[in-house]
């Protein structure tokens, strides 16, 4: 009986302990799935912030662009006296409805109309003649309305010989709301506003000039840059070298489905939102006649809106910047290249024809984006060949990891014209290093690596090696 009782309390303690293992396993996978919920529900509301500020960035870099040219055009233009300024025909050289000129004090030198002249003079005490003259660069106001259109004050200072000047010309709604929408796609609802409340662009029906409808909205943004309006969440962010705030508005159903269906972290749910967010508009907006569509063609591949090779140098040398501050400061993340072609695509182009493989480029394109990570930058660089930045690498296998996943979105099958087709990659990868700290060093080294995971037989993945390169080259 004492053998028995106590094989009995030994089940009795081996099942205590297994239902005690199991209740911990339990509790921890529970607190593990909430803490990642917590945390993915963060991370989403970070993002969601961050692209209000990235998208006022976007706003800002585009205009800025402008600021050399339209510096010159000023100083070429509109150095000479006041009685020489009144018989320029500056309207047909600006091509604009109408334009002034302003001494470093405020004083109205030129306004061509006339008319215009009790206008300039109040702009001479706005905000954005008072950022220009302060800044010494191309700056923008709130919405007018004057002779039944709607357009926003640029004002760009210039030296004249006898002292600083300013000149002081529309830019319509339309072009701005544009420019609004090539940075912010097709958010939920998104709107630009000046410093006071006025509608200077929208996603929705709101006029340009009209006030914000919503008055809790504008209650909230008067209170606080983030938060939440009843079911909605707002993130707002200032333009730099404007009066305007960027306002992105959504729905707490919708900004955080993809938390609640799948429970994954919350930078995956922003990857699509990654690409609208470098989307940039180079447009040259104040330069004489300049088209924003144009520009943006120009930096921009016009099959999959993807930036081309001549906007990731320019992204690609900032990063490197970066990283050699960052590297004397002793701060860490590294920088590499990916180098990407296609396998098979070729036999996809020629059986089913050019239009086939515009779709399937396209499609390639959106999978990369989802691929990548929300610091990586992802270019279409000709052809079937693209090329990926990957910033703020922490660990030697990050690269190797967003390869790989790369590898796997792109391999899987893709519907083309009531087709089933299937296509592959080769990777080759280039780190920054002290033997290429130039973006075009590292784009030739992953271009190398390219070359060897291909002669390795397609499919592959190859890291850049100078002794293997040198092999190659011979």
């Amino acid at each position: 009986m004492r053998v028995i009782g106590t094989g009995v309390a030994v089940r009795r303690w081996s099942v205590g302990l297994a239902v005690l293992l199991s209740l911990l396993m339990v509790g921890g996978a529970g607190f593990y799935l909430a803490d990642t919920t917590s945390g993915a529900r963060a991370e989403v509301l970070h993002e969601f912030q961050a692209r209000s500020e990235s998208a006022a960035g976007v706003i800002s870099g585009t205009l800025a662009v402008s600021d050399r040219q339209l510096r010159e055009a000023g100083q070429g233009l509109f150095a000479g006296t006041p009685a020489q300024l009144g018989r320029q025909n500056g309207r047909k050289i600006l091509d604009t409805p109408w334009y002034a000129v302003l001494s470093g004090d405020g004083a109205v030198l030129v306004a061509d109309p006339v008319s215009y002249e009790p206008l300039v003079r109040s702009l001479a005490s706005s905000a954005g003649f008072v950022d220009a003259r302060r800044t010494g660069k191309l700056s923008f106001g709130d919405l007018l309305i004057a002779d039944n259109a709607k357009d926003v004050p640029a004002f760009q200072p210039f030296e004249a010989p006898d002292g600083p000047r300013m000149l002081v010309m529309p830019v319509g709604s339309g072009d701005i709301s544009t420019l609004a929408t090539g940075a912010l796609g097709a958010t939920s609802a998104w709107y630009l506003l000046d410093q006071a409340d006025g509608v200077v662009a929208a996603r929705d029906a709101s006029a340009a000039g009209s006030p914000l409808a919503d008055a809790a909205l504008r209650t909230a943004l008067d209170a606080r840059a983030n938060g939440a309006v009843g079911d909605r969440y707002f993130a707002s962010h200032q333009a730099a070298g404007t009066t305007w705030r960027v306002v992105l508005t959504t729905s707490r159903s919708e900004l955080l489905a993809p938390v609640q269906q799948t429970g994954r972290v919350a930078w995956q749910l922003f990857a699509a939102f990654a690409a609208a967010m470098i989307v940039i508009l180079t447009m040259g907006l104040l330069a004489l006649g300049g088209s924003a569509r144009l520009a943006r063609e120009r930096l921009h591949d016009t099959l999959t809106g993807l930036p081309n090779r001549a906007l990731f140098l320019e992204r690609a040398e900032a990063a490197i910047a970066d990283w050699r501050r960052k590297r004397q400061a002793g701060g860490e993340g590294a920088v590499a290249a990916l180098f990407l072609d296609l396998d098979g695509f070729k036999p996809v182009n020629d059986t089913y024809g050019h239009a086939a493989g515009d779709a399937l480029l396209k499609q390639v394109a959106l999978r990369l984006i989802d691929a990548t990570r929300p610091d990586d930058y992802v270019s279409r660089f000709g052809g079937d060949e693209f090329l990926v930045l990957c910033r703020k690498l922490r660990e030697g296998d990050d690269v190797l990891a967003v390869a790989d996943r790369i590898q796997q979105y792109l391999s899987e099958p893709y519907e083309v014209d009531g087709r089933t087709v299937t296509i592959g990659v080769s990777i080759g990868i280039a780190t920054l290093d002290e033997s290429a700290q130039e973006a075009e060093a590292l784009i030739r080294n992953a271009d190398a690596a390219l070359y060897c995971a291909k002669e390795d037989g397609r499919g592959r993945v190859a890291l850049f090696s100078p002794e293997r390169h040198a092999a190659t080259s011979r």
